[in-house]
């Protein structure tokens, strides 16, 4: 269930928590866009079919209470059993939006919006502080009543605005930009897992990660449902497999797929390296930092082949790391000698070795798996 919301009216009119009649189209105007919010949402989720009837009655906000000291105002929904997982979202959505167009951030992706729905929508966020005045502003709380707060005035609006005007950046998903806060998607994303349960009416399934449990959908590509099934274990036992899609991120953590285009089954040896290579394949957009790439299942099936050469030798156990890339780093080092092969995202092996009070090393490239490992192991190749 939803928190409270909190929205503070600042300025000398809202001293002692006094609250002008007219004011209350503010919160009039965020009750919109989050029932506008939570249309799209229900649409998305349950395409093609009838929106319920008491859908809009569940995501009415009321005045919990309000605060002295300035209109210091808690909202809550009226209905908190209906539509709990809805609202969230709706909520979500709504704070991402205010949050972007009021800090200058790239403004968020949502589901896809009926053209009135979406005039509606950009139409609503951007009347909120129609009602102030100079020296007045609305300090808005977007995940939690002690969070930093999105400060809407006379002077902020007028950029706010004019970002919510442009039609054509609206609602479209940003690949370039970073994926810290509020919801992001990403095209062509990774992330593997386990996945435990599909619902072929739906096309949604469910893929328990490392992160927790993400959900999907292949209404796009329907043709994947076989694959899917092949795959499912309720129980998180079955196959390791990774799935590439449009992936949303709620506060940088991968959330939900909102299309899949490829279903890949994962497998590695059971050794203590293919247990490394199971955890490199569980990295997600973002991994490092917010700039690494997942993986590249070409790279993590060349290492894997890669490793199998140097076990059959019998060489030390390796160091094995990811690549913000999504590529494979494969080292030995001793006190001696520095002797690595980077395994790029395309299969191609860069090679590198350093001794012992040498300045510059040696460097090398290649595409042939035994000429790789002849670098490492000193046979011929």
């Amino acid at each position: 269930m939803p928190g409270l919301k909190r929205v503070r009216l600042m300025g000398a009119r809202f001293q002692g928590g006094r609250l002008p009649v007219d004011s209350l189209a503010e919160l009039q105007k965020y009750q919109d866009v989050v029932r506008i919010a939570a249309e799209a949402e229900w649409r998305f989720e349950h395409q093609g079919e009838a929106l319920p009837a008491d859908l809009r009655d569940s995501v009415s906000l009321t005045i919990e209470r309000i605060d002295e000291g300035s209109a210091d105002v808690f909202l809550a929904f009226e209905q908190h059993a209906a539509y709990a997982e809805l609202q969230t979202q709706a909520l979500d959505a709504s704070d991402a939006i205010i949050v972007a167009a009021y800090s200058g951030a790239p403004l968020p992706d949502l589901p896809a919006l009926p053209p009135e729905s979406d005039y509606l929508f950009r139409e609503a966020v951007a009347q909120i502080g129609i009602t102030l005045e100079p020296e007045q502003s609305i300090e808005f709380y977007p995940s939690a009543p002690d969070s930093s707060p999105v400060t809407i005035s006379v002077e902020t609006r007028k950029q706010a605005v004019d970002e919510l005007a442009r039609l054509e950046d609206f609602l479209v998903a940003v690949e370039e930009a970073p994926i810290t806060k509020g919801l992001k998607a990403v095209e062509d994303s990774k992330l593997t897992g386990h996945i435990t349960a599909i619902n072929a009416e739906k096309h949604r399934f469910s893929l328990r990660t490392e992160i927790g449990e993400v959900h999907g959908f292949y209404r796009s590509s329907p043709e994947l449902l076989e694959e899917f099934r092949a795959l499912v274990n309720s129980a998180a036992e079955g196959p390791l497999t990774r799935i590439t899609g449009d992936l949303q991120f709620k506060n940088g953590t991968p959330w939900r797929f909102r299309s899949v285009s490829e279903v890949e089954q994962v497998q590695f040896d059971e050794t203590e390296w293919g247990a490394r290579l199971g955890e490199l394949a569980t990295l997600s957009t973002g991994w490092d930092g917010g700039s690494g790439v997942p993986i590249s299942s070409v790279s993590l099936d060349a290492s894997q082949k890669l490793l199998q050469a140097f076990d059959a030798a019998n060489l030390d156990p390796p160091g094995i790391f990811p690549t913000a890339e999504g590529g494979v780093l494969i080292e030995w080092a001793s006190a001696t000698e520095v002797r690595s092969i980077e395994v790029l995202p395309d299969g191609e092996f860069e090679l590198f070795a350093l001794q012992r009070g040498q300045r510059q090393g040696q460097h090398g490239a290649t595409e042939d798996l035994t000429r790789a490992v002849a670098f490492i192991t000193g046979e011929p190749a």
